[in-house]
Formats: structure tokens, sequence, C-alpha cells
């Protein structure tokens, strides 16, 4: 969802400056992080006694408060002094009011994320959310409102857009959870609607499905499917956006590590932008001790871990969600709301919402088409009752994973894959959701479903945590996810499974390991092999040697080890050659409109690699030679992967013109690549491009010792642009080294040296 929310940053922040914003406001000056720490108000607050914020050399706050409501006021001063300029766009995503900063070019944005509803589903929820969320919650936004109100000098991005801030409240934090949750499933299903009208579409949907849930394919099975129907587009990237869903995670039982307590590891896969939607921190209150990583505006420990347990996940790209054809239903189904939409630079806009039994209208919304004209409702979870705050919150207090898997039973969005590691010797994997009960063998694969009710309405009957899978220290002893399914369930979890090159390079590594320790945990996470690449190349060999090309296969290439290294020669040349490889074999097959969907989509090497094996023998060669052309093309440019492969550290507003140069903070070569353990996802290039996509905070915590827990983000903690804790983490990202989070006070004293307390009103 993340680099979704990038791509609409990156609109809002074109659309500003186009619309009349200044081109004249300057980057702010290089800061200190003591001089941005220094800087935070810390008199006349409204907090029942005082409260302590240690700081670590890289600004990550540790906040002790004596209640659990100062503790939220605190965390939401502390968010919005880090990250109130990244809070406040996402906020205003959330609600459908980018337009009142943008002008015109984001109204039909505005529109479309108002139909959607989250903000209406956010109010909705609100008031059954139990009275100690409520609180937390609004003591979070009253510690927003009270830093914006201390404020000498805005964020960067007010300044450039030139407006003022407006006060938070529990409903943007909620809103901006709904749309974080948004479903990869409907995201993806939207993007298909264009091919349900082709008269092969049935063709099509099975081999969408052949790629989904199946082993990495040899030569041999490639070749004997040669003649299969033509995959158009499985994961489509609608709303300006990426409809992916990555992240690692496992854990490993303690009778295999070096500690004798379990271990766990996790990295998010999100999209490659600064700030960071994660930002670090640790908290102790009456009711919580712990420490993590949170999304930047929400007062929820993602990722994390507290004495009794360690907690990752992967998004599991869990089916809730369904687009109904409401198109046969009287007009009295429906109910209609009323919206304006404010336009800065233009005329507000007036909207109607049509509302029918099963959810809004979305081809209603200006950015939603479906070439057979029907009018289909958006049904998703994420538009009902759940309670994600409540279930993070219950499960930083949980004091094993008994307590966890019951705190989930209220969590439905997104559908999550949770590892968990316990100090008393626990590991575990369970399955987080709350999905319908369809059957398996349902005809589930349909993009655009009939309207269902009755008995035969699988929405009747909905799936929660406790009647999902949950594995608790299985005998190989180990847990992995890689949003995977966690294991059979009593209704289908996905639709779209993800290639299976990570998790089985995963459980390569941990099924013989004895012994882990953090650095073989480290490792792990910047593993960059990839087996379906290998398979490709040897597709690529044995094509070349076919078509009496074999001598201009270099030995670089023949004899690469799938290894994605930034200093691997065989990865520059691979990827090379399917840069001009993939345009040639789409043309010779009259399919050079799929290309730059399925370039883009997580089985894409299996399917050229496919492909390429359906051409004639003259189609062969001449894509082949147009191939050799870029590899070799390519090899003399560049000497390594990391040379032509690199992560930028750019800020949404890099995309805007004129002055997008001047909010890019780093440019440096990485290893890695689309389904690597370490993601840095890129289109096919044979010249230098720049991940957008894949791993960028990563966790390793140790449950012998309280204090071994070690973080690290893709860039840095604080949002102020140009600020030393902006990119410093940086260095740290490459060198595969972590920033310490502990839990005990002697280790926070000597690690978090410098010392601000938030003090009470007189």
């Amino acid at each position: 969802m993340t680099r979704r929310i990038s791509t609409l940053l990156s609109t809002v922040a074109v659309a500003a400056l186009i619309g009349g914003c200044s081109l004249l406001t300057s980057v702010p000056e290089p800061v200190t992080v003591e001089s941005r720490i220094a800087g935070l108000e810390t008199e006349g607050l409204d907090v029942s006694a005082p409260v302590e914020i240690r700081w670590n050399a890289h600004m990550v706050p540790w906040i002790t408060a004596e209640s659990d409501a100062d503790g939220a006021y605190a965390l939401g001063y502390v968010h919005a002094h880090l990250r109130l300029g990244q809070m406040e766009i996402l906020r205003r995503a959330a609600s459908g009011q980018l337009a009142e900063v943008a002008g015109p070019l984001a109204a039909d944005l505005d529109q479309t994320l108002r139909t959607i509803g989250y903000r209406r589903a956010a109010e909705a929820n609100y008031p059954a959310l139990p009275a100690e969320t409520k609180l937390w919650l609004d003591r979070f936004a009253e510690g927003v409102n009270a830093y914006v109100a201390r404020l000498d000098e805005l964020p960067h991005e007010y300044r450039l857009f030139a407006f003022e801030p407006k006060p938070w409240s529990a409903i943007d934090v909620l809103a901006f959870g709904r749309l974080a949750g948004s479903d990869v499933n409907w995201l993806v299903s939207i993007g298909l609607l264009g091919l349900t009208d082709r008269e092969d579409w049935p063709e099509i949907w099975d081999e969408v499905m052949r790629f989904n849930g199946g082993s990495l394919p040899s030569i041999a099975e490639l070749e004997a499917d040669r003649d299969g129907g033509r995959l158009l587009a499985a994961l489509l990237f609608t709303l300006g956006g990426d409809a992916r869903a990555g992240s690692n995670a496992w854990a490993v039982s303690g009778a295999r590590t070096a500690s004798g307590a379990p271990m766990l590891a996790t990295d998010p896969h999100l999209g490659i932008t600064v700030p960071n939607i994660w930002l670090l921190a640790g908290l102790k209150t009456p009711s919580f001790e712990v420490v993590g990583m949170m999304p930047a505006g929400m007062p929820v420990f993602g990722l994390g871990r507290n004495r009794h347990l360690a907690w990752g996940a992967t998004n599991l790209r869990a089916r809730s969600s369904d687009l109904i054809d409401v198109s046969g239903l009287p007009d009295s189904a429906f109910t209609t709301v009323r919206e304006e939409v404010p336009i800065r630079f233009g005329f507000d806009r007036d909207i109607e919402i049509r509302v029918s039994p099963y959810g809004p209208v979305i081809t209603d919304a200006p950015m939603v088409d479906d070439p057979q004209g029907r009018q289909l409702a958006l049904r998703w979870v994420g538009q009902g009752g759940s309670d994600e705050l409540s279930a993070y919150m219950d499960a930083a207090r949980a004091t094993g994973v008994g307590e966890f898997h019951a705190a989930m039973e209220s969590f439905a969005i997104p559908g999550l894959a949770f590892v968990l590691a316990a100090a008393d010797g626990d590991i575990a994997i369970g399955t987080a959701a709350r999905l319908p009960a369809r059957p398996h063998g349902a005809p589930g694969g349909l993009v655009v479903q009939p309207p269902e009710s009755g008995e035969a309405d699988p929405w009747n009957t909905m799936l929660t945590a406790s009647s999902l899978p949950w594995i608790v220290n299985p005998e190989k002893g180990f847990v992995a996810s890689a949003n995977n399914p966690t294991a059979e369930a009593v209704t289908p979890l996905t639709i779209f499974d993800t290639p299976p090159d990570r998790i089985a390079v995963i459980e390569s590594h941990l099924r013989p390991a004895g012994n882990v320790d953090r650095e073989f945990m480290a490792k792990l996470q910047r593993n960059t092999h990839s087996p379906s690449a290998v398979v490709l190349r040897d597709t690529i060999v044995e094509a070349a040697e076919k078509a009496g090309l074999g001598s201009r296969v270099p030995d670089e290439l023949a004899e690469w080890n799938g290894d994605y290294e930034a200093d691997s020669r065989g990865a520059l040349l691979l990827e090379g050659m399917i840069a001009g490889l993939a345009t040639p074999v789409y043309e010779a097959l009259g399919e050079v409109d799929v290309l730059e969907v399925v370039s883009r989509w997580a089985w894409f090497r299996m399917k050229l690699a496919r492909d390429l094996l359906r051409l004639t023998p003259e189609q062969a060669l001449t894509a082949l030679e147009k191939g050799f052309e870029e590899m070799e093309a390519a090899g003399e440019e560049f000497a390594i992967w990391g040379d032509m492969h690199r992560v930028q550290l750019r800020h949404p507003l890099a995309n805007a013109p004129v002055i997008g140069g001047r909010y890019i903070f780093g440019d440096v070569p990485t290893g890695g690549s689309n389904e690597t353990v370490m993601k840095s996802a890129h289109s096919p290039a044979g010249e230098r491009h720049w991940a957008f996509y894949g791993s960028q905070a990563r966790q390793i915590s140790d449950m012998a010792d309280p204090d071994e827990n070690h973080f690290v983000l893709l860039g840095g903690q604080d949002g102020w642009l140009n600020a030393e804790g902006f990119s410093d983490q940086l260095p740290l990202w490459q060198r595969g080294d972590y920033i310490r989070l502990p839990l005990t006070r002697t280790a926070v004293e000597a690690g978090f040296p410098t010392v601000t307390v938030l003090r009470p009103k007189e």
C-alpha cells in the first residue's frame, strides 16, 4: 500500500506546483540531531505528571510516562515533531482532501477516495471502540495538536503547499489506518476489469491462476507449457499505484539458537521513499513496555518486542473483498451520500456517492471504469466494523503466544501472517484477518461476482483469527512467511500468491541451521539469491544454443549462481539481456501491450522464460539477438550490478517538475532484485535505474535478553527535510548494521543519553 500512497503524494506535489505553489521555497538548511531535539517545546503541556523522553544519536525516542493517557499524548507529540509534514499529506489522502491543497488535478482522485469511503468507515467504527481505545486515540491526537500549536516554523511541506495546519482527531488516525489496510485483491480486480470483455478472458484467467500457488517450474515444465494461453496481467497497478505487498518474517526455536532462546527476524517490504513510513520508538507506561516500528501518524507498534514476546508480520494478500455487479438492483436499493470536494484554484465539486447493500458503487468514481458498462459495488471487510487498534494495543501487552492470538480476534485489515517468538520458548505463525466463509472450489477466480443473499452468501459468516490457521512450535524448529499462506485454511485465504523464491531461500537456510545468532539472521535478511532468475538464465542459454548463438553467452552469465549481489557481473548481464529480450518477445507474440504490466509482476521472469519458448525459431533468433545487443551494451557501460541498480532516497516531491532534484537525499549501489529476500524491485532496464519497492526496515530480536532488539530504517528517523536524522541510517543499512533498542532501564539510560521532559501546566 505504501507505494500507492507514495504515488498519491507525487500527484499532489506535481499538481500543487503546477497549481501555483511557490517554486522559490527552498529546502531547509541542514540541522543536527541535537538542534532538532532541543527545538522541542516541553513546558505547559496537558499531561498529569512529567513525561520523560530519552533520545539516542539517531533521534529515536524512548518515552516513559506515569499513565497510559500521558504515554499516548507523548507519542502524538513526538510523531508530530518527527513526521508532521508526512502525516498531513497522508491524512488528506485518507479523507479525500488532496485537491484542497493541490488544486483541480487532484479532484478526481479525491472523489475516488471518498467513494471508497475510508473516512466514512472510520466515522462508523469510532463509536463502537472500547473506552480505553477511544482515550488512547483521542490523547494521541491531542498530543499532535499540542505540538502544532507550539510550532515556530512549519515543516517544509506546509510552506511549499502554502496551507495552514488543521486540528487532528481520532477519526483522522482511523481513516489513515483504513487506507493503509486497502485490499490487494480489489485493487488487482479493478485493474483487471479492462480484460473481462475479451473473448479469451477465461483462458487469461486460467493462466493467471497457473502462476499462483505452485513451485518454481523447470525448463522441461516450461517447454511442456509453451502452448498455454496468454497472461496479460496478474497484478495490475491501479489508482496510480502498486498492487504488491511484501515482507519476510521468521522465528527460530531456542533449541537451534546460540542463546538457547527463540529469535525473530522481520523486514517489511514497502515503497522505497523518504521519510520512511515507519518510525522507531520505545514506550513504558503502566500498561506498556515495548519497542519497535510504528507507522508514522498511528499510535501502534506494528512490529516490535515487549519483555515476553517479539512479533513480525507479512501481508497475507487475504481475500477480504469482492466486486459485486449491482446493475440489476432497483434504485430503491441504493442510498446516496452527498459530499463537497474543496478544490484549490478551482470551483468546489459537489459529488453523490451511491451505496448499495454490498458497498459503494465504485464504478461511479471517475478513476474506475468497467468496459461492459456494469455498475460494480466494492464489498470490502474494511468498510465494516473491526478494531485493529485495540488488537495492536492488546498484542503489545501480550505475555505469550496465546494472549497475542486472542488479541487478534478483532483484527480484520489488512490480513496478516504474524510470526512470533516468546521468552517462554514458544514460536508461532498465525493468520490475523476477517474473511467471508467461502468454500474451497467456489468460483472465486471471477473478478466480478453476482449479488448473493440468504444462505448462499458467504459473507453471512465471517472467519476471524480464532478459526484461521495458527501453528505453534512445529517439529522443524522454525516458522517463516514471505507472503505465502500460513497453512491450509477452511476458506481460501488469497487469490494472488507470490512466487516461492523468497520462502524457498529462507527455508533452505533455516532448515539445516544450528547455533543461530544475530549475525546469521542479519545475513539472511540481506540474501540476494533468486531461483527464478536461474531458471530464466538456463532457458535463455538453452534457447541461444538452439538458435546458434551459444558463443555469445559470456561465461559470467553461464556460470552465474543466481545471487544479485551489488558486485555481481552475472546479475548485470542477465538484467541487460532481459531488458533487450522482453520487447521483441512480446512483439513477436502480438502482446506488446501487456509488457508494461507483466514486467512489474512478481512472476515476470517465469512468464518471460515460458513465452520465449513459445516463439518460432526465427522469432527466437530475432529476440535473442536484440537481447544480446542490450546485454553487451549494459556490460560495456557498467562493470557490476550495483553500478546499474541503485537505491535512491527520494522524497515524493522528487517527482515534481523543475525542483525535483532538491528532494533526492542519497543515491547508492544496492544488491537484490524483484524476488530476493532482500527485495529491491525494479522494471527491466539495461541502464541505470532505482529500486522503487522492497526491504525498507529490519528487526532482529533475541528473546534471551530484553535488550537484544536491533532495528534499522532505510533512510532515517526524522522527517524534517535535510536534517541530520533524515538519512543518517542509510550507511547502517548498507553495511547491515542495526540500532539497538533495549527494554531495561539501565540499558535505556546508557543508549539514550539525551533527555527532555514534557512538563504539565502549572
